[in-house]
């Protein structure tokens, strides 16, 4: 028999937890990917005609991945609030105020590429809230360091359907089967190759970078030797270092200088998940788990990969 996302309660101290949870992504991934496949047929492609939090214009499917995503969270009964890349505030599911888990959702990374039908993600984590459950969940509840992360993952909308994630207990790879209509184990025990790869990242803005990453960068090119590969979608360029090896990165420059990328959204579920894979996630000389959040909606520059690459680019 294929294994399925039920094997995750066997994982670890936190799996017969975080299965309910991680079913509900695995249900708004299979909504997402119908959605995304008929888009063009139904006008869903392109703006919204509004922007989100980052002042960035949503995608119709922005919106649609969104509304998806916080529905199959309250189908769970185990989630008492939301917090979405593309909602200013935190999202309390009333009737589950009193559960014991939050999720911080990117619903729908990439989604630039839509109209040029190219890959997408949804990038997620869970964390266990701090306020007592007889209170409403507080925003203070999603502004824990990643040490204290329960779970994190990422789904790839790609030829194939995958779901990736951890629960604490290394790294397993989901792929949806459409013949038996569930995720069924596909990867086992993920592990970043710690040599060879690609080095992944937009560098036609590589001299606005801060900091000295882009001599940094040529440095770490004439050491490894590493090629390059981006996609624009942090899922997929993530998923391609974690197979393949090598180093993605988002350095902060004159325009962001804090960095691009959301902390609870992008790097902290990715860096979880980058470390639990034997790699190394690290943002602004520190690792990337250990920054403490101070907003839902921070932002900070990410190196991600396997050690070797991410110290030969950090130097």
């Amino acid at each position: 028999m294929p294994t399925t996302l039920n094997n995750i309660a066997k994982q670890g101290a936190n799996g017969a937890a975080m299965m309910p949870i991680i079913q509900g992504v695995g249900r708004a991934a299979i909504e997402i990917a119908a959605v995304l496949r008929g888009a063009v047929f139904r006008g869903a492609l392109g703006e919204a005609g509004g922007e989100n939090v980052q002042g960035e214009q949503q995608q119709k499917l922005d919106v649609l991945s969104d509304e998806i995503f916080l529905e199959e969270m309250r189908s769970t009964g185990f989630v008492c609030a939301v917090g979405s890349e593309e909602q200013e505030e935190l999202l309390v599911i009333d009737e589950y105020a009193h559960a014991d888990y939050l999720v911080l959702v990117d619903p729908l990374d990439g989604s630039s590429n839509l109209d040029v039908d190219g890959p997408v993600g949804t990038i997620f984590s869970v964390v266990k809230r701090e306020t007592p459950n007889d209170q409403q969940p507080d925003v203070s509840d999603t502004l824990q360091a990643g040490r204290n992360v329960v779970a994190a993952g990422y789904v790839l909308y790609g030829p194939a359907l995958m779901l990736v994630c951890s629960v604490g207990a290394g790294v397993n790879g989901y792929t949806f089967n459409p013949n038996d209509a569930r995720f069924e184990l596909s990867h086992p025990d993920m592990r970043i190759p710690e040599t060879g790869g690609y080095y992944s990242v937009n560098e036609s803005n590589k001299d606005k970078w801060l900091d000295g990453m882009g001599d940094n960068l040529d440095r770490m090119k004439a050491e490894t030797g590493l090629g390059m590969r981006y996609v624009g979608a942090m899922v997929a360029d993530m998923h391609r270092t974690l197979l393949k090896g090598g180093v993605f990165l988002y350095p902060a420059d004159q325009k962001n200088v804090t960095g691009k990328l959301r902390l609870l959204y992008e790097a902290i579920p990715m860096g979880f998940v980058m470390e639990q894979a034997g790699g190394k996630a690290m943002s602004a000389g520190q690792p990337v788990l250990d920054v403490e959040p101070e907003a839902l909606h921070q932002r900070v520059p990410v190196y991600l990969g396997s050690a070797t690459n991410v110290d030969a680019l950090l130097g």
